[in-house]
C-alpha cells in the first residue's frame, strides 16, 4: 500500500501529521491551547482628540467606567449621550480618539462645553469597550454623576479633579 502524509504547519510552530488515506487512527499530536486574544492596537488618533488621557488618569477613568457600568449609571453611544447632554444630565463624557471620520460625534464636545459637562478623549475605542466589560468597541460613553452615597463617588471626584488639571477649556 502507498500511504501519503500531509504536513500542516500552524503559526505557533506545531506540526500535525494527517493521513491523506483516511486512516481511522491518524497520527496526530494535538495540544489544546487556550486562545489568547491580542490587544487591539489603534493605528489612528485624530488630531482633534485633545485632551487625551494617559497613564494614571486613564487607569482611574477606566476603573470609574467599570464601576459605573456595574451600577447601570452610563449612557453608551452617540445618540444616547447626545440626548442625555441636551436634557441637562451631568456627568463625564469619554470619547474614543481613534474614530474615523470624526464627523460622527464632532458635535459632542461643543455640546459638553455649552452645558458645563466634562469630556475627555481616550486613545482607543477598544479600551472603552473593555472597560464596559464587552468585546464590542465603544466610541462614546457618558458616566452619570453619582449620588453622594454611591460606591464610585470618590473615584468620580478623583477623575474630575484630574480632568480639570489636564483640560484646557474647563
Amino acid at each position: 500500500k502507498i500511504r501519503s502524509w500531509l504536513l500542516i504547519e500552524r503559526a505557533v510552530g506545531q506540526q500535525i501529521w494527517l493521513s491523506a488515506m483516511g486512516k481511522k487512527e491518524p497520527k496526530e499530536v494535538v495540544e489544546e491551547e487556550a486562545e489568547e486574544e491580542e490587544p487591539k492596537v489603534s493605528l489612528y488618533v485624530s488630531p482633534l482628540a485633545t485632551p487625551l488621557v494617559t497613564d494614571k488618569l486613564l487607569a482611574r477613568a477606566l476603573k470609574l467606567i467599570k464601576k459605573a457600568v456595574s451600577e447601570k449609571k452610563t449612557r453608551r453611544g452617540v445618540p444616547e449621550c447626545t440626548k442625555a447632554i441636551r436634557k441637562g444630565q451631568q456627568g463625564i463624557c469619554f470619547l474614543a480618539g481613534d474614530i474615523f471620520p470624526m464627523d460622527v460625534f464632532a458635535h459632542v464636545p461643543t455640546l459638553c462645553e455649552e452645558k458645563g459637562i466634562y469630556y475627555v478623549y481616550v486613545k482607543s475605542r477598544h479600551e472603552l469597550g473593555a472597560a464596559c466589560q464587552t468585546r464590542r468597541p465603544i466610541s462614546l460613553i457618558m458616566v452619570m454623576e453619582p449620588p453622594d452615597d454611591s460606591a464610585y463617588s470618590s473615584t468620580y471626584q478623583q477623575v474630575v479633579a484630574g480632568i480639570k488639571a489636564v483640560h484646557p477649556y474647563m
